[in-house]
């Protein structure tokens, strides 16, 4: 029987770590990288230099607890032809609805044209977003 309840707490003990060990690797959002409407309009204002080769995308952090990104779409002159977006990155599960995010059409630079292309706002710099410069 000693046997027995030593094995059971053993394997308590590890099934307990282990999950520690999981809830460690679980990345939720902290205070440095969660995002205000403030700070979404503060950065849909601040005017960027354009890069100067390529589409580029980085999550500047997260908002409601969506991710949001930084995107420039280039097309065959950059930075001259340069798009800034803002924009929320909308999980594969759910929609721009159900997430709180406002669903625009815009015009993306490709090659020597233009093309319209569906994006997920975030509400606080949706109504406003082409008013907001993309690049100085």
């Amino acid at each position: 029987m000693f046997s027995m309840k030593t094995t059971s707490t053993t394997k308590v003990l590890t099934l307990s770590a282990l999950s520690l060990i999981l809830s460690a690797c679980v990345s939720l959002p902290t205070n440095e990288n969660t995002l205000t409407d403030a700070d979404l309009i503060r950065v849909a204002q601040q005017k960027e230099s354009a890069p100067t080769e390529g589409a580029q995308q980085w999550i500047i952090g997260v908002h409601n607890g969506i991710e949001v990104v930084k995107s420039f779409q280039c097309s065959d002159l950059c930075p001259q032809n340069t798009l800034r977006v803002i924009y929320y990155d909308v999980p594969t599960d759910a929609t721009c609805d159900s997430i709180g995010g406002v669903t625009k059409s815009i015009l993306v630079p490709i090659a020597i044209t233009v093309m319209p292309k569906e994006y997920c706002f975030p509400k606080a710099i949706a109504d406003y977003w082409e008013s907001y410069p993309a690049k100085p």
